[in-house]
């Protein structure tokens, strides 16, 4: 490889699998590019463009990366479950006094007896609800104990990424914090890059986001990758065998979090871009999008990931992001079978197509009456004219799922369906284009992570800035509004 090549490596960190599309620029970086997708070598001697995002911990207690090996694998315990606790019959004082006075009155009694045994009876409760407690405290402290057992030995782990980006239902158990799995998962990643392009390359990586989340999650990847970078380069050396060989317990003490700066994000040559402008990047490079409002679906095997944008001069503008935990895996599962055996189309339930459908038609649905209210309450343009600028919007897919026609259908107002395919690559000069255009759809994001310049030319915009440019309500100035306006 010619030393004055300039090498960028855009790094599509996936839930599900990461890709990874190298740009290289002959004549220090004023040459005609070229592109190479990142072959992984999987456990079968195979090469493979795609590394699941999994981290394995052997019987040996060091890890794996990428695959599921099942012959390192050490024993795993079930998920603990929380027992049913047998507690003693609690009752009504007043009913019991009642019950007991009847069956034992004799013409001795005196009215004030019913007192007394009231009395008697709510000490004897206390005892009952003071053990009864006692029991459920037991029993919580045994379920803990057990959770916490659980959480150390769990031996694979899965969808640390999003865990870390977005949080909620992800966040699965596990000692080992989700950050830092991301750092050893990128770690391995750096590792084979270097070992075959040397570190005299930058990274361009992806996250998910907004305009409104943007800076944080920006700082937290630089800060995850430069980690990854530290453990790489100063505390292995470069050396990847070590780095295979720790067991888990040390690699966890060696891994010391570096905090943002900018200077820390030079020294490692790192850009982080939202991965909705990455994958639009490469369409609207080529002006193969229109201006006006549209929606990108990037249907994954974890998530789905839709995106609310404009195009201005050139440029992706996202000013919406949701991630929903509903991607080519759910529909697998609760159609009763692994996405991993294949043969998916015939297997679908039709009831979790709908499901799942029905979830994007919900947040889209959402949109449009919240930018309804917004245009209303705001500006004084008619609702009506954003009614008709909504109508026949583009709606690009992107991912594993827009290869089912089943998944990529219109979304209220987004009719207009754009299915990310090889045409994006026409003019680039990529290696093995015959085979890597067959998976166009799912290296789209990688390899705009590639063409990207610098995330200092990102500039999104706020959801609440969307329209600012149109005459507010109190000008009483009544105007058309068009599509290119929106």
């Amino acid at each position: 490889m010619p030393m004055n090549d300039e090498i960028k490596v855009g790094l599509d960190f996936g839930t599900h699998q990461t890709k990874i599309c190298v740009q290289r620029v002959p004549d220090e970086g004023r040459g005609e590019p070229n592109y190479e997708f990142f072959q992984f070598t999987d456990l079968k001697g195979s090469k493979q463009y795609f590394l699941p995002s999994v981290i394995q911990i052997n019987d040996d207690d060091t890890l794996s990366y990428g695959y599921v090996d099942s012959a390192r694998m050490k024993a795993e315990p079930d998920e603990p479950i929380r027992n049913d606790v047998l507690l003693e019959e609690e009752f009504d004082i007043a009913e019991m006094a009642d019950k007991l006075y009847d069956k034992y009155a004799t013409s001795e009694n005196q009215p004030e007896d019913m007192y007394v045994l009231s009395e008697m009876l709510k000490f004897r409760l206390q005892k009952i609800k003071a053990r009864n407690a006692k029991k459920h405290e037991d029993a919580e402290r045994q379920y803990d104990m057990e959770v916490r057992d659980f959480k150390g030995s769990k031996d694979v782990f899965r969808y640390f990424k999003q865990a870390t980006f977005i949080g909620g239902e992800w966040n699965r158990t596990t000692l080992i914090s989700n950050r830092t799995l991301c750092v050893w998962y990128l770690a391995y990643v750096i590792f084979l890059l270097e070992d075959k392009f040397g570190t005299d390359f930058s990274i361009n990586m992806g996250i998910p986001t907004d305009e409104e989340t943007y800076d944080v999650k920006k700082r937290l990847a630089v800060e995850i990758l430069a980690t990854s970078y530290y453990l790489v380069e100063d505390v292995y050396k470069n050396d990847f065998e070590s780095f295979l060989n720790e067991k888990y317990q040390d690699l966890l003490a060696k891994t010391e979090n570096k905090r943002y700066s900018k200077e820390l994000k030079e020294n490692y040559f790192i850009n982080i871009f939202p991965e909705a402008y990455a994958s639009l990047t490469a369409l609207t490079s080529r002006g193969k999008l229109p201006t006006g409002m549209s929606l990108t679906a990037d249907i994954g095997g974890g998530t789905t990931d839709i995106s609310f944008f404009t195009i201005e001069n050139g440029l992706p503008m996202i000013y919406k992001f949701w991630s929903i935990p509903r991607g080519l895996n759910y529909v697998a599962d609760r159609s009763g079978f692994d996405y991993a055996e294949g043969d998916f189309t015939k297997r679908v339930h039709q009831d979790v197509i709908d499901k799942f459908n029905r979830k994007k038609h919900e947040l889209v649905y959402n949109l449009v009456k919240d930018l309804q209210r917004k245009i209303q309450n705001e500006t004084s343009i008619p609702v009506q004219n954003l009614r008709d600028a909504l109508k026949d919007r583009i709606l690009v897919y992107s991912g594993g799922g827009s290869t089912f026609r089943f998944l990529t259908k219109a979304i209220d107002t987004f009719t207009d369906i754009h299915v990310i395919d090889a045409s994006i690559w026409n003019e680039e000069n990529i290696k093995d284009k015959a085979v890597v255009s067959q998976l166009s759809v799912l290296l789209t994001t990688a390899y705009g992570l590639s063409v990207s310049v610098s995330d200092e030319d990102v500039k999104l915009k706020s959801y609440s800035s969307l329209f600012a440019h149109l005459p507010k309500k109190e000008d009483r100035i009544i105007e058309e509004i068009s599509k290119d306006q929106c």
